[in-house]
């Protein structure tokens, strides 16, 4: 089927990393004996274009919907973290497949929901290959909105054929394949996984598309609060913040952040974000209003000519200019995702918060900031573009 062979290419460009049955952590098989697992498993794809931040959001939707299942008595089933891999915005390693646990505390999420990470499943049996029940790939109904009603449903088209790999192992296959039109909510996938009650290994590609059951209740905010960032990063932005940034605290008074988000959105979205010049102007702006503040933390993808730009357009007003430049150690560790935990962290410490304009990477900074309890003036700001009307960001405020 061209939707899951145009998946898979994308994501699978290389042969696979793992040629056996696996964990990734340490790249050496299990070979003693096979433990019995009596839970059912739910396992998730994500459309190889989306990034980082999209895909926790994703992930937070899968893990609300196994929370409220177990307070309804379906305690059987289990979440399965699928592996960092190939991710299309990341530079550095990319295609080796990296466990959750590199980014997040395990133990946190596991608090909210019952999630395994790939490689818990790879130690609990001696066999050589992962066989996947069944795998759901999910497509948008083309008419979301038909005779102006948006109807939650699902259709079954039928069998699907799909060759190719899952998070860069060779050794996970699938038993059937079925393509679903789909629209709704999360929880309307229990009505999928009841069509085959006997499986216990069930998957869903394009997990995007499905919808938060309820965006911003507190269900939302106890899942959004139990993903609390790998010990390792936090010490590692603690450190930064206090040596560059002049702060210990927990929320700090010394420095404004940025969120300034260049490449692909300056191009794409240029009546949304301001030319280097009105930026500079904004960020000038704002501190204007904040005295006592002389230092400007910016996380950005912009090119190195750009931020030579922008920081001599600061300095030139008398202000202190900061990036955070991972060592190479950092970047081997970590990649790209660790680096934009770091960029996150010290973003949502800073007394003041610009950020930009519908990028997932700035809400997730807003709710970092909204859980810290900063005010929600100094969180939900954003740049603007140098003409016409800038539409004020949403504040999706935190519910205790």
């Amino acid at each position: 089927m061209i939707i899951l062979s145009i998946l898979i290419a994308n994501i699978i460009i290389t042969a696979a990393v793992d040629t056996e049955y696996c964990d990734i952590n340490t790249k050496t098989c299990d070979s003693g004996i096979e433990i019995n697992n009596e839970k059912k498993q739910i396992f998730y794809y994500v459309n190889p274009p989306e990034g980082f931040n999209l895909r926790r959001d994703v992930y937070m939707r899968f893990a609300i919907m196994l929370h409220e299942a177990q307070k309804q008595g379906k305690d059987n089933w289990e979440l399965v973290l699928p592996p960092w891999h190939n991710l299309f915005h990341w530079k550095s390693d990319r295609r080796v497949p990296k466990p959750w646990g590199k980014f997040f505390d395990i133990n946190s999420l596991k608090s909210f929901a019952p999630v395994v990470e790939m490689h818990e499943i790879f130690t609990k049996t001696k066999k050589k290959t992962l066989e996947l029940d069944i795998l759901y790939i999910l497509e948008n109904y083309e008419d979301a909105f038909e005779n102006g009603v948006f109807e939650e449903k699902w259709k079954v088209i039928g069998d699907c054929s799909h060759s190719g790999q899952f998070w860069g192992y060779n050794n996970v296959t699938v038993k059937e394949v079925l393509c679903v039109k789909f629209q709704g909510k999360n929880s309307k996938l229990w009505e999928l996984i009841a069509l085959h009650p006997q499986y216990k290994k069930i998957m869903f590609a394009h997990g995007e598309i499905p919808l938060h059951d309820s965006y911003g209740s507190k269900t939302y905010w106890d899942c959004r609060k139990s993903m609390k960032f790998n010990k390792k990063l936090v010490k590692i932005a603690k450190n930064y913040i206090s040596q560059h940034l002049d702060c210990k605290t927990k929320r700090c008074e010394t420095y404004l952040s940025v969120h300034w988000r260049r490449q692909d959105f300056a191009r794409s979205r240029g009546n949304d974000v301001p030319s280097i010049s009105g930026t500079a102007k904004q960020i000038c702006d704002a501190l204007k209003k904040l005295p006592k503040i002389k230092k400007v933390f910016i996380a950005t993808d912009a090119s190195m000519s750009e931020l030579n730009k922008l920081e001599k357009e600061l300095t030139d007003h008398g202000y202190e200019v900061h990036f955070f430049l991972p060592s190479a150690s950092i970047i081997d560790e970590y990649g790209d995702g660790g680096v934009a935990i770091i960029d996150q962290i010290i973003c949502s410490k800073a007394a003041h918060f610009i950020g930009t304009h519908e990028s997932t990477f700035t809400y997730r900074i807003q709710e970092e900031r909204e859980i810290l309890g900063f005010d929600s003036s100094t969180t939900f700001n954003r740049l603007c573009p140098d003409t016409g009307k800038c539409e004020r960001p949403s504040k999706w405020t935190i519910v205790n």
